[in-house]
């Protein structure tokens, strides 16, 4: 994987610059400006290369450790975590930056009882800080902190496919790094001089009888005495450089698969738009083009829209003097020519028909004729506007305003549910609004009027011939009958 971004590796005597394929090396004790001086040199003299720079301090300038967190303190509760980091390593809470992790699954050997177990890795903020803000004075921004030996480990996993528990063995000079993982997460870290000793006791503590050992950049004499005192090894002939290179490539194609950032807390950037500030200029120069563009939209929508004004008046004005040719064009045109149509209209006798209101006494007439006769009720009021009637009565049963509402529903209204209230022990209130149906109620006034012919025939017919005895007078049918013909 090709890395097109900046790298300051931190070495043993040395300090490595790496920008896309160029490289330098500097003395370990070169001032902060010197070494981002020598980066922005070549940041400048490799095109194509990023700007965005990681720094990978050494091992001897980290420092690991595993806490036990105790149930009550969340994992996401960072300040927690440092003042229980603070117990464990030689630096002060204040002046350290830590990441926290917590192991994979796979690592069952870490998991306590007491609590869930997390992975520290911290740095000494002080050492570091001139260093980033030198970068940063350069115009390159810093976006990661990360140890040499993580982007070691994330290399390795990328070309060994490291999976389960293993060891490695890094290998640099006559130090090396002892480092148990699981997967690509280390779960133990021992920086420390290659040595019998310190091989046997790295086997008994952390190498298990499964465990595959994997060593990086050793001689021949010291893999001989590493399996002399671990046993059987693989051995990777790439020299460790190259492999923390690789790391950095990969940090900068897959970002969430580095585990451990400490570009945080004191080392956190001041502004955290910084690293994507090259992308906001590009975005904010692309709105600016935008509404230069809608600006220049507009001023030419408005240019035609007066254009268009423009002819259109002219047009109008040579319309006015065809029409009126001894007549000056007013000012005001569009006002005079509306004048002038309406004159013209109003000259033809062109009028709008007005509707002329419903008749209250039609109205009243149909009401009269659809009341039932068999109910008792006692009308109190009839507001009638329109067509529409508002009929408040009162009846001794709830059941009788329904019979009511049916009789007008019957007669050519719109009836709405009436609205009943009780007044006492035996009398109810009643209103009902309705809307006479004037198409409908045609009809139901000439089957009326016939009805009253025929029952006017009928009443003539009675009195013509002598009554049957089973009609005697006071008879409701002949009351109603009665009633009827009065009505029309």
């Amino acid at each position: 994987m090709t890395f097109r971004g900046t790298l300051i590796i931190e070495g043993r005597n040395e300090w490595h610059i790496v920008v896309a394929n160029e490289r330098r090396s500097l003395p370990k004790d070169s001032q902060a400006t010197a070494i981002a001086a020598a980066v922005r040199q070549l940041v400048e003299d490799t095109n194509g290369a990023k700007s965005e720079c990681i720094i990978a301090p050494a091992s001897a300038s980290c420092f690991f450790t595993i806490l036990t967190i105790n149930p009550k303190i969340d994992f996401r509760d960072r300040l927690s975590l440092i003042y229980e980091l603070e117990k464990h390593i030689p630096v002060d809470a204040e002046s350290m930056a830590a990441d926290f992790g917590p192991p994979p699954p796979s690592a069952t050997s870490h998991k306590t009882a007491d609590g869930e177990s997390a992975v520290a890795i911290a740095i000494e903020a002080d050492t570091w800080s001139p260093l980033v803000e030198s970068i940063e004075a350069e115009g390159i921004s810093v976006t990661n902190i990360i140890p040499n030996v993580v982007l070691a480990v994330a290399s390795l996993h990328e070309e060994h496919s490291l999976s389960g528990p293993g060891n490695l063995i890094l290998c640099d000079g006559d130090q090396s790094d002892l480092i148990a993982v699981a997967d690509d997460f280390p779960l133990s870290w021992k920086y420390c001089n290659l040595e019998p000793k310190t091989l046997k006791r790295h086997k008994s503590l952390e190498i298990q009888d499964s465990s595959d050992v994997l060593v990086v950049g050793a001689t021949e004499e010291q893999l001989q005495l590493i399996r002399e005192h671990i046993g059987t090894v693989s051995a990777d002939s790439t020299p460790l450089l190259e492999h923390q290179i690789k790391g950095a490539g990969i940090v900068v194609a897959k970002p969430d698969s580095i585990h451990f950032n400490l570009r945080r807390d004191r080392l956190a950037p001041t502004d955290p738009l910084r690293p994507i500030q090259r992308q906001l200029s590009r975005l904010a120069f692309a709105i600016a083009i935008c509404l230069c563009l809608i600006i220049a939209g507009s001023w030419w929508r408005s240019t035609r829209i007066e254009a268009k004004i423009s002819d259109t008046i002219q047009a109008q004005a040579a319309a006015f003097k065809n029409s009126f040719p001894n007549s000056r064009p007013p000012a005001s045109l569009l006002r005079r020519i509306r004048s002038e149509h309406s004159r013209i209209l109003g000259s033809r006798n062109a009028s709008k028909q007005i509707e002329a209101p419903e008749s209250a006494v039609k109205v009243l007439n149909a009401l009269l004729t659809s009341l039932p006769v068999e109910t008792r009720y006692t009308i109190k009021a009839i507001d009638i506007r329109n067509g529409k009637m508002d009929l408040t009565f009162q009846v001794r049963r709830t059941v009788d305003a329904g019979a009511v509402a049916e009789a007008l529903s019957q007669g050519g209204f719109d009836v709405a549910p009436p609205v009943i209230t009780q007044k006492d022990a035996k009398t109810f209130n009643s209103t009902i609004q309705a809307e006479w149906r004037e198409q409908e109620s045609k009809g139901t006034n000439i089957r009326s009027t016939e009805a009253a012919t025929s029952q006017n025939i009928e009443t003539s017919r009675h009195q013509a011939h002598p009554p049957d005895s089973n009609v005697q007078k006071g008879d409701p049918q002949h009351d109603q009958i009665a009633g009827g013909v009065a009505s029309r």
